[in-house]
């Protein structure tokens, strides 16, 4: 944080990160704690295209298809933008520390390996959210490295954040909006306490389902 503000960066724009973004910026557009914190830079990172698929879980209309996620976000946000917010559409994937430049606070959302781990070694504040069905897993900057590393696979092939035939069959599960809603209440919660305001807690690294409730906490440093 500096006296410009901070920057957020916001690793994907699917099925977790779309709805992230849509969760966090009305509750930021206004308010005590942008305007104490300065302006808030909202950079969102994804080189994906919206396809017919994405319309069942992921924040997007049958208008968008075809066009670049983050540009389909900012400008479904944009109305919300201020001399205290902005939305900055990032079109490319980060595969490396440098793609991110300098935030103050990272979320990845994606389910791509190479992006953890560029957010993993950036270091700082930074939240990795992972889901599958109705799961979704949060670590964080508070974990120890190695509990970092041993529930990061480099070789894992990326993947839907819905169960096989689940588009399909219209079986969608929501483990997503779980990991959204985690990352909204982080990212806020994270702000407040930068800002310097009592009683602030962001939420702890866990793996949880919707269905069973809280399946582990995670190891803390």
């Amino acid at each position: 944080m500096t006296s410009d503000g901070i920057e957020i960066a916001l690793v994907g724009a699917g099925g977790i990160g779309s709805n992230l973004a849509w969760a966090l910026v009305p509750a930021i557009h206004r308010g005590a704690l942008v305007e104490s914190i300065g302006p808030v830079r909202v950079r969102i990172f994804d080189s994906d295209l919206v396809s017919e698929a994405n319309l069942s879980h992921q924040r997007f209309s049958r208008s968008d298809v075809g066009r670049p996620k983050v540009e389909c976000v900012r400008d479904a946000l944009s109305d919300l933008e201020s001399a205290n917010l902005s939305i900055e559409a990032c079109p490319w994937d980060v595969r490396s520390p440098e793609d991110l430049g300098s935030p103050d606070l990272t979320v990845v959302g994606v389910d791509s390996p190479p992006a953890r781990i560029a957010v993993h070694k950036r270091g700082g504040t930074w939240l990795d959210l992972r889901c599958a069905g109705d799961n979704y897993i949060a670590l964080d900057y508070r974990m120890t490295p190695v509990e970092v590393e041993r529930l990061t696979d480099p070789s894992q092939l990326p993947g839907s954040c819905q169960m096989a035939d689940a588009l399909d069959s219209g079986n969608i599960q929501f483990g997503h909006l779980a990991a959204a809603a985690h990352g909204a209440q982080w990212l806020v919660q994270s702000m407040r306490a930068m800002a310097g305001h009592g009683g602030s807690l962001p939420p702890p690294p866990k793996t949880s389902s919707i269905t069973f409730g809280t399946l582990e906490e995670m190891v803390l440093t």
